[in-house]
């Protein structure tokens, strides 16, 4: 990435990809980005972009700000420190509502928890639905269902309502996001994972 800077140091373009650029009266190919090095770049008024993500949060979680660009003479970014280098930073990120909210127009938008728990309940209906012929069977003819399936799908029944117990608990969006760090050896999570079928286990 890079970034056309004015002679009041003033940022005024950033290319995504190489790019041609005009500078004063004379035309540059785009492959003058990728082909000069940053010391000839700077005699057109073109230097590189560092990206400071310090600020930056999952935006599954969060609301980020924009990305603003500004040019330094010097500056540490990520313990690296950069000369002549315009860095694109992440102003502070917003939570987004852990609850249900309403809209102007009256209608129920729903938090992070809701989400989350819409989520784990597709999730174990998506298990148990390969294995609901077994619950039609018995009540069509009265055959049981195998006892390692019944047992099964009740852990999954049981699971879900552990994990809507363990969202809903959650007073703050880094405890939600916590839910889901896998850590450790093997790694593991702290929000309960829905258990392998019998036909997966055996």
């Amino acid at each position: 990435m890079w970034a056309s800077v004015d002679t009041d140091n003033n940022v005024t373009k950033v290319y995504t990809r190489p790019t041609a650029i005009t500078y004063g009266d004379v035309n540059y190919p785009s492959n003058v980005m990728s082909s000069w090095s940053n010391t000839e770049l700077a005699t057109i008024g073109v230097y590189p972009v560092v990206t400071d993500s310090s600020n930056y949060e999952d935006p599954n979680y969060y609301i980020n700000t924009d990305e603003t660009f500004t040019y330094y003479d010097s500056v540490s970014v990520g313990g690296t420190t950069y000369t002549d280098t315009v860095v694109g930073a992440y102003g502070t990120a917003t939570p987004k509502p852990l609850n249900d909210t309403t809209d102007d127009d009256g209608n129920n938008v729903p938090g992070l928890k809701s989400q989350a728990i819409t989520t784990q309940q597709n999730q174990a209906y998506g298990l148990l639905q390969p294995s609901d012929w077994y619950v039609v069977r018995k009540s069509e003819n009265g055959t049981a269902i195998p006892t390692d399936w019944d047992n099964w799908r009740e852990s999954i029944r049981t699971t879900y309502q552990s994990q809507v117990t363990m969202i809903n608990a959650c007073t703050t969006v880094p405890e939600l996001q916590a839910l889901y760090l896998y850590t450790g050896d093997p790694a593991t999570r702290p929000l309960p994972e829905f258990p392998p079928s019998p036909d997966q286990t055996s």
